[in-house]
């Protein structure tokens, strides 16, 4: 039998239909790309949004302390490094903070490249910042004229020439300018720590041109000025002396003008000028949440690169950051401000607030006009009462925040008492409305501070309870007059005490 092998006829291949099918993935492809981008570009505008408030932060914390700052405008944030990338590629570190939990900064204004001694820091004030229980801002300003007669590494001198000084200093030494401005400004902080008693975790240092060029960025800003200024002693750019006026009520004020504004010396008080920063500090934060800075990429780059151009720090770039984002958390309307002075009361003169200090005999000096502390004793030279000054004033910010009205009455102490202590709370920036001998009281045996109730106590008259080491004490025999947020009786138990003995050694 035989037979024959016939190949099966094999079926034919099917090809895949590429062609159909890439036809419907781009069909059904397109919108899901589509939402994709979409999404990508929201989320790209988001971060873009969050970074640029990020960035806003910082520059409402330049333009917190750009106005504080006595005679100079200066800044709070400096980004002497920092670019818009570099910014994009970090987060804010956390802020070094005393035990208080307040970051303590000191910030320095000196003249630009083209003024006379532009390495002297005639501007010095030290900014506390408490973002978790005031919200506030205390600001001290130290003199120019402020004579250490002795430091750990920068010798003896006038406050506003140790910068320069330590950084000449240093320079000889071989090391680079800009390590040695660093190195200057950081010693020169914990010298001005060590000084008022406490600790500074950074410095900024700022010239001129830095906050004109920074209100110009955002279109100059609108104020209401309280009174005319005239000023015919403002330093011009030759050296010598122009004219500089204002008139009182609402007005566009542009960098330069708005420079002169917070610097005008002549014409008005230091304590004026205070109220004047802080003026505008509210002015320049209302401009950029009314103007929504954080969306005008070119503004902020702007002034990004006016910060680089114009501002030295300590900080590095991520505490930078964190530094902007404590500044959003601050109340712009709490802000305590206090200057060191020669106001004190010791001549035949009224005291001021921060009236610590003394001009001692220019001979003794070299002919130089230097101020120095006033100590109790007379001798040696201490800083007790100002580092009395600083523990009240920075621990318990929210007693002077809520500005209580003192009334101080004499009911059997010594003629004189209800004075003495009135001066030294004036000093210590208290307000001290009434004083006067008590009308309807008799005399009483022990001294003690009135209370409306014990179950009402109120925390400024709990404070001077502490304070004061003095009882509280409801009355009915007080007169309307006064009466006041604190009331102080004199008895005949008191014996004036200067605020430095009663408060507990550090």
């Amino acid at each position: 039998m035989s037979f024959t092998v016939r190949r099966l006829k094999e079926p034919p291949k099917r090809r895949f239909p590429w062609k159909r099918s890439l036809l419907w993935g781009i069909t059904f492809a397109r919108p899901l790309l589509g939402w994709y981008q979409s999404w990508k570009r929201r989320q790209e505008e988001e971060h873009q949004t969050m970074l640029l408030k990020r960035i806003l932060f910082v520059l409402i914390a330049v333009f917190l302390a750009l106005f504080l700052i006595a005679g100079t405008a200066k800044a709070l944030v400096g980004l002497k490094s920092l670019g818009l990338k570099t910014l994009v590629s970090v987060t804010g570190g956390e802020l070094m903070h005393d035990t208080n939990g307040y970051t303590n900064i000191l910030l320095l204004g000196q003249g630009d490249s083209g003024h006379d001694g532009k390495d002297l820091t005639d501007t010095l004030m030290v900014a506390s910042i408490d973002p978790t229980h005031t919200q506030s801002v205390v600001v001290v300003s130290l003199p120019r004229d402020l004579y250490f007669l002795a430091t750990d590494k920068m010798g003896k001198g006038r406050i506003n020439s140790l910068y320069r000084d330590y950084k000449g200093y240093l320079r000889g030494t071989g090391m680079e300018t800009p390590a040695a401005s660093k190195e200057a400004m950081r010693e020169l902080s914990l010298e001005i720590g060590r000084t008022l008693g406490m600790e500074i975790h950074g410095v900024i240092k700022v010239d001129f041109e830095g906050f004109v060029d920074a209100v110009d960025v955002i279109g100059g800003i609108d104020v209401t000025v309280p009174e005319d200024i005239v000023d015919t002693e403002y330093p011009d750019e030759n050296y010598g002396y122009e004219t500089f006026s204002l008139r009182s009520g609402p007005q566009h004020l542009d960098g330069a003008t708005a420079l002169k504004y917070v610097r005008s010396r002549h014409s008005s008080s230091d304590f004026s000028r205070s109220a004047r920063q802080q003026q505008i500090i509210i002015a320049m934060a209302e401009k950029s949440k009314t103007e929504k800075l954080h969306r005008d990429v070119g503004a902020i780059t702007e002034l990004l690169s006016v910060m680089r151009e114009h501002v030295e720090t300590t900080f590095g770039i991520r505490e930078l950051i964190a530094l902007g984002g404590v500044a959003d958390k601050i109340d712009r309307t709490r802000v305590v401000t206090m200057q060191l002075s020669d106001r004190n009361g010791l001549y035949n003169s009224l005291p001021q607030p921060g009236g610590f200090l003394y001009a001692p005999p220019r001979e003794l000096f070299g002919g130089a006009s230097v101020l120095l502390p006033v100590s109790i004793p007379e001798y040696p030279v201490t800083w007790k009462q100002v580092q009395a000054l600083s523990k009240i004033l920075f621990a318990k910010r929210s007693i002077y925040l809520g500005n209580p009205q003192i009334s101080i009455l004499n009911a059997g102490a010594k003629p004189g008492s209800a004075r003495a202590l009135s001066n030294e709370l004036v000093r210590y920036g208290f307000e001290v409305d009434y004083v006067n001998n008590a009308e309807t009281l008799p005399d009483q045996e022990k001294s003690w501070i009135f209370e409306r109730s014990a179950e009402a106590q109120t925390p400024e008259a709990a404070f001077f309870v502490d304070l004061l080491k003095l009882p509280a004490q409801a009355s009915t025999e007080l007169t309307s007059e006064e009466l006041r947020t604190v009331t102080i009786v004199l008895g005949k138990d008191y014996t004036y005490q200067p605020m430095q003995d009663l408060l507990p050694a550090q």
